[in-house]
C-alpha cells in the first residue's frame, strides 16, 4: 500500500520522494563493513561534488543534526590563539554565537549584529578586519531561515580572502537548493545536512572543509570528542569507518537523494524551488498575507509571513486544518513580530503549492476571514484617524 503523502513546507525535514524512502529499506548490515565503507566514501565525494569542490575540498561527516557539524567546526577549527568573527541577523547566527561562547574563551569571540531586516554590513565587517589582526576565522549563515534573507556570501569570502581570514558558512538550507560554485566563491568551509535541500532523510550533517584545514596544528587539543573534526576526518579516511556508530539507512536514503540530486540537476532543482516560491508568494498576496521582509534578498527557499492582525484568526486552527489535509506548516517569531515560515523545499512541485492555496483560501472562507478587507478596513481607518488629528 502507498503511503498518504505529506508535505512538508517546513525549513526541514523537507519532502522526500519515495525512491528516497524506499532506500533505507535493505538488508541488516555492520557499519565497519567494508562495502558500507566504500559507501560513505561515495557520499562524500559525490557531497563535495555537489558545490564543485573535487579538487580542492573534502567532506566530513558525523552522525547528527545540522547543529552538529557547525558545532564541530566551531570547536575544531579556531586555535587557542584564534579569534571568530560571528556574523548574526537572525535566530541561527545567535545559535552559533551560543557555540562560540560554551567552547572559546570570550577574548576569541567578536561579534558583527544587525537586526533581522537588514543584511551584514560589508563595510563595517571590513573595518572590523582590518582593524582586528587577531582575527582568524570568520563564521556567517547563508540562508538565515528566521526571515528566508539570504546573505551575500561571495561577498564575504572576498573580503575574507582579502585580509587572510578562514570563511566559514552554514548553509545548512542553502546547499543543493541555490547554486554554490566552491570555484568562483572561495568558501573554506561549507556546513550542510542530509534533510534540507539535498532532499534526504535527518540524520547527518557534513561538513566540505578546504583540504588542506583538516591538519590539525601541532600544539591542537580537542574540546570535544565526538565533535572532533580533524580525528573524524582521520579516522574514516585511514579505515572508511566511522569513529562511533552512524545511522546506517539514514546513509542509504542520502545516496538515493544524491542519485535524483544529479539526474535533475542543480539549475533544474533551483528553477523548481523558484517556480513554487513564485506561485507561494504570488497566491499568499492574494489572500492578504504580508511578508516579513520583502525588500530584502529573498532565498525562494523559504518566506515569513507576517501573522494577520485579525480578531478571529488563529494560527493554531489553520495549522491543524491544513494539517489534516496533508499539509505542515511552521510558526515563528522574528524579533517582537509574530509570524509564520513557509518553506517550499523537497520533493514539491508548483500543483503541490497550488493545492496548499486552495484548502488555505477555502479555510479562511469557511471561517469569515478575510484578510484583504480587514487591511482595507484598518488603512480606512488610519487615514480618518490621521485626517482627524491634522
Amino acid at each position: 500500500m502507498i503511503p498518504i503523502r505529506n508535505i512538508l513546507l517546513t525549513p526541514g525535514p523537507a519532502t522526500t520522494s519515495q525512491r528516497v524512502k524506499q532506500a533505507q529499506i535493505v538488508s541488516d548490515i555492520c557499519p565497519r563493513e567494508i562495502e558500507f565503507g566504500r559507501l560513505q566514501e561515495k557520499i562524500a565525494r559525490r557531497l563535495v561534488e555537489v558545490v564543485h569542490g573535487e579538487n580542492t575540498h573534502s567532506a566530513v561527516i558525523f552522525a547528527g543534526s545540522g547543529t552538529c557539524a557547525v558545532e564541530a567546526c566551531i570547536s575544531s577549527l579556531v586555535p587557542a590563539d584564534g579569534k571568530i568573527l560571528v556574523s548574526i541577523n537572525g535566530a541561527y547566527g545567535l545559535r552559533i554565537l551560543e557555540m562560540c561562547h560554551i567552547h572559546l574563551d570570550p577574548g576569541q569571540v567578536a561579534v558583527h549584529e544587525t537586526g533581522y531586516d537588514r543584511l551584514p554590513d560589508l563595510e563595517a565587517i571590513a573595518a572590523l578586519l582590518g582593524k582586528d589582526k587577531a582575527i582568524t576565522h570568520m563564521v556567517a549563515v547563508h540562508h538565515e531561515t528566521t526571515t528566508g534573507v539570504l546573505n551575500p556570501i561571495e561577498q564575504l569570502s572576498e573580503l575574507t580572502r582579502r585580509f587572510g581570514v578562514t570563511l566559514i558558512v552554514d548553509a545548512m538550507s542553502s546547499y543543493a537548493g541555490i547554486p554554490i560554485d566552491l570555484r568562483r566563491t572561495p568558501i573554506d568551509v561549507l556546513i550542510s545536512s542530509s534533510n534540507k535541500c539535498i532532499q534526504g532523510m535527518p540524520g547527518i550533517s557534513f561538513a566540505i572543509c578546504r583540504s588542506k584545514l583538516l591538519n590539525p596544528p601541532p600544539d591542537y587539543r580537542p574540546r570535544s570528542l565526538y565533535m572532533d573534526l580533524y580525528k573524524q576526518y582521520s579516522s574514516f579516511h585511514g579505515s572508511l569507518q566511522m569513529r562511533f556508530t552512524p545511522p546506517v539507512q539514514v546513509l542509504y536514503a542520502l545516496d538515493a537523494a544524491l542519485d535524483e540530486f544529479f539526474e535533475e540537476s542543480q539549475i533544474k532543482r533551483y528553477m523548481r524551488y523558484c517556480s513554487c516560491w513564485e506561485a507561494l508568494v504570488k497566491g499568499m498576496d492574494e489572500l492578504g498575507f504580508g511578508m516579513a521582509v520583502p525588500d530584502l534578498p529573498q532565498s525562494k527557499l523559504l518566506t515569513t509571513f507576517l501573522m494577520p492582525p485579525a480578531l478571529n484568526f488563529s494560527f493554531d486552527a489553520m495549522h491543524d486544518v491544513l494539517l489534516s489535509g496533508g499539509f505542515t506548516i511552521y510558526p515563528g517569531k522574528v524579533g517582537q513580530i509574530d509570524c509564520f515560515r513557509l518553506a517550499n523545499i523537497g520533493q514539491i512541485e508548483p500543483k503541490d503549492i497550488e493545492a496548499f492555496l486552495h484548502m488555505l483560501r477555502e479555510y479562511l472562507a469557511e471561517s469569515g476571514i478575510d484578510l484583504r478587507q480587514d487591511m482595507l478596513d484598518q488603512n480606512s481607518k488610519s487615514a480618518q484617524t490621521a485626517q482627524h488629528i491634522s
